[in-house]
């Protein structure tokens, strides 16, 4: 046998493996035969498929290339280098193959069904739609546009014609994969718990196996206060995957619930054992060796997290109160700053940054995010207790007294404000007001009771 001929050998054995789920065997093959024959695109394009299976998409897309490189015009290559364009975020050069695509042939339906996912991942649900309508001219009953179009109309907060939407593709292909998952977050998001439940579970009736739909279940139940089953779920995921971090985060969350701050801070330090950088982690870790006392420790990991922190909002509060308690001011400083970029018009950003001042020392600039937490929220407790505080360290008695009057009205049980307030004796002055006018309107009674003549 010549090398020629081996090559083919190498390349019917690896479609045989790629059937089977090898999918890395028959990659290996494909090259094997690639080497001695890099003129078949064919093998080129199986190639991409393969690596597509191995979740490789930037090996498959230049496997796409060198396949359209010997064949210009075949529109399958094509159309999988704008898949793996889209699952890579390079979306214009996805939609300039899809466009090809369809100049070639026009009746090409996934040109215009995975131009649905692209737009939607671009945030341009109008063309989704309308590829989603010219998709269905061409093919009336496609179950994968449907499918699509329901994670766009999810995405736009419709849940009710997503859950349509991937009910007609269930309707269409009863075991169409992710359909019942994808439903089931709608219908969380709807807040109709049970229902979500409901086709978790037939998603994995569908493919037990699942661990991303074990994760989404052990949350849900976990939000419904159902603590044992959610464990059981985030346990059969390490069963598969034991070195899973989503899994050991979930189960030290759950631990905390339940009042195990042990197993807890066990299961959040084997997150960080498995990925140091894991989302969360550390945040987490830090919360907890707080609430066990132990502070120096907690600031290590709140600034191990601040280091990878993103710009998700509720993220960045969180972090910032964090870093607070933990007496990092200069850093919470840096958090909130960040967060009161991101959300000029959050009163709570607003007033934690003021907070974050007054501890630096830096009263001029915390009295100014005070009071742009008022402007936002004028009924704000805390914020002019805060300001009292600001001004009776500056010496500026009325104005103290005069913030945290107003604190007492808005808050008259609150502890600390009522200690401040017997402190510059406000509470004695309005006990003492309040009283001379009570007095003169009883004496005043009589004469207002009085009939006229």
């Amino acid at each position: 046998m010549n090398e020629w001929d081996e090559a083919e050998t190498r390349a019917e054995k690896a479609q045989r493996l790629y059937e089977s789920g090898q999918y890395v065997q028959a990659a290996e093959e494909l090259r094997s035969a690639i080497a001695v024959n890099p003129y078949n695109a064919s093998w080129h394009f199986n190639l991409g498929l393969a690596l597509d299976a191995l979740g490789a998409y930037q090996q498959a897309i230049i496997a796409y290339q060198h396949a359209l490189a010997l064949e210009p015009d075949d529109v399958e290559a094509m159309n999988g280098l704008g898949v793996d364009c889209t699952r890579t975020g390079r979306y214009p050069r996805a939609l300039e193959c899809f466009e090809k695509i369809e100049q070639l042939d026009p009746s090409f339906e996934p040109a215009y069904c995975n131009r649905i996912i692209t737009y939607t991942e671009m945030g341009d649900h109008d063309q989704a739609e309308i590829m989603f309508y010219l998709a269905r001219q061409v093919k009336a009953d496609c179950p994968l546009c449907l499918y699509n179009i329901g994670n766009s109309l999810f995405e736009r907060g419709q849940y009710r014609r997503a859950v349509s939407c991937w009910q007609q593709a269930l309707t269409l292909d009863p075991e169409h994969p992710q359909a019942h998952a994808r439903i089931a977050d709608a219908y969380w998001a709807m807040g109709r718990l049970a229902e979500a439940r409901r086709h978790y579970m037939a998603e994995l009736r569908q493919d037990p196996g699942d661990v991303d739909v074990l994760l989404d279940l052990g949350e849900l139940l976990t939000e419904m206060g159902e603590y044992r089953e959610a464990g059981e779920k985030f346990r059969r995921v390490l069963e598969q995957v034991p070195d899973s971090p989503a899994a050991h985060f979930a189960l030290g969350e759950l631990a905390v619930k339940q009042g195990g701050l042990a197993e807890g801070e066990q299961q959040f330090r084997l997150v960080l054992k498995i990925d140091r950088h894991f989302p969360g982690a550390h945040q987490k870790l830090g919360e907890l060796l707080l609430r066990r006392g132990r502070t120096h420790q907690a600031g290590v990991h709140l600034l191990a997290e601040l280091r990878h922190a993103g710009e998700e909002p509720g993220t960045l509060m969180e972090l910032g109160q964090l870093l607070l308690k933990a007496r990092k001011i200069n850093q919470a400083n840096l958090v909130l700053r960040k967060l009161v970029s991101l959300q000029p018009g959050n009163p709570h950003a607003e007033h934690s940054l003021a907070v974050s001042y007054f501890l630096m020392g830096d009263l001029e600039e915390g009295i100014r995010h005070c009071r742009r937490a008022l402007k936002l929220k004028p009924e704000y407790a805390l914020a002019l207790y805060n300001l009292a505080q600001a001004h009776l360290q500056k010496g500026q008695l009325p104005r103290a007294r005069r913030y945290v009057a107003k604190a007492i009205t808005l808050a008259p049980s609150d502890g600390q404000i009522l200690a401040l307030a017997r402190r510059l004796g406000v509470l004695n002055f309005w006990s003492g007001l309040k009283s001379r006018i009570f007095r003169r309107r009883r004496r005043r009674s009589p004469r207002r009771s009085r009939p006229a003549r």
